[in-house]
């Protein structure tokens, strides 16, 4: 009888455990991550220097076809969108509501072979410019990992990435760095510009991540944490958020804004 309410109590216990683990994602801490979509505390926008980023990933399609005068040869473009939590730290907040089969296509090689968005004509038209990724199906990786906990369509969820992107490169700081193409910028006079756009202070908003390429540092990506509420028309400002104390830049004093095409080994 002892022997049979144990059985009894371990099964109970294991079907409650995976009701949970339906639910929600485990930290490395064993703690559960709450995956409702919209329940998260800020957007992490991740703008991608491609020209940088195709560096060390010749061989991607967007990187191959990539021109001096293409969008994103001259201009921030678009990585991702991210819903996070704090104290997040190892971003389990992902995949919301995503079936197992979806997500086991989550691999590069495999992205394209993920269920197809509805997107409109005009979303469809403009993310290809906005995200040279979409090349590679990154729009697939990035809707089912991180879109489908914002709360949104995604067709919403893309346009307004689109529109955000179109007028920082418009901005003072999108300017900056479409300018100094070639050269190397300090730190400092990168986040002045962004403060001239945004006021004084708005550089805690932002961090930015450089990769190494011949021995030099190169501006790869850049960072800025945004309200949950999204701007509709694309001004960022009033829109900030503080981002998680994990969440930090690695960019030295001074990087060189990367050119499009490869550089010699």
């Amino acid at each position: 009888m002892m022997l049979r309410r144990i059985l009894l109590a371990l099964v109970i216990t294991a079907l409650f455990s995976g009701a949970e683990f339906a639910k929600g994602g485990v930290s490395a801490r064993g703690a559960q991550v709450d995956l409702t979509p919209g329940k998260f505390d800020y957007y992490a926008l991740a703008l991608s220097w491609q020209p940088a980023f195709c560096e060390g990933h010749r061989e991607k399609k967007e990187c191959v076809s990539q021109t001096e005068e293409r969008y994103d040869a001259k201009n921030l473009a678009l990585h991702g969108l991210w819903p996070n939590k704090r104290g997040d730290r190892q971003h389990k907040y992902a995949y919301c509501g995503v079936g197992k089969k979806t997500k086991n296509l989550d691999k590069p090689d495999s992205w394209c072979r993920m269920p197809k968005l509805k997107l409109t004509d005009e979303t469809a038209e403009n993310l290809p410019i906005y995200m040279p990724g979409y090349a590679s199906c990154l729009q697939n990786h990035e809707w089912y990992k991180h879109g489908t906990c914002s709360g949104l369509k995604a067709n919403d969820y893309f346009a307004a990435a689109c529109t955000i992107d179109s007028k920082i490169a418009d901005s003072s700081f999108g300017k900056f760095i479409s300018n100094n193409i070639g050269n190397a910028v300090s730190s400092d006079s990168l986040l002045d510009e962004f403060e001239k756009d945004y006021g004084a202070g708005s550089r805690k908003f932002i961090n930015l991540f450089c990769d190494r390429a011949d021995g030099k540092a190169l501006l790869s990506e850049v960072r800025i944490y945004l309200k949950k509420k999204l701007p509709g028309n694309g001004i960022l400002n009033g829109s900030f958020a503080l981002p998680d104390k994990s969440e930090r830049g690695n960019c030295p004093d001074s990087f060189i804004i990367d050119k499009a095409g490869f550089s010699e080994n």
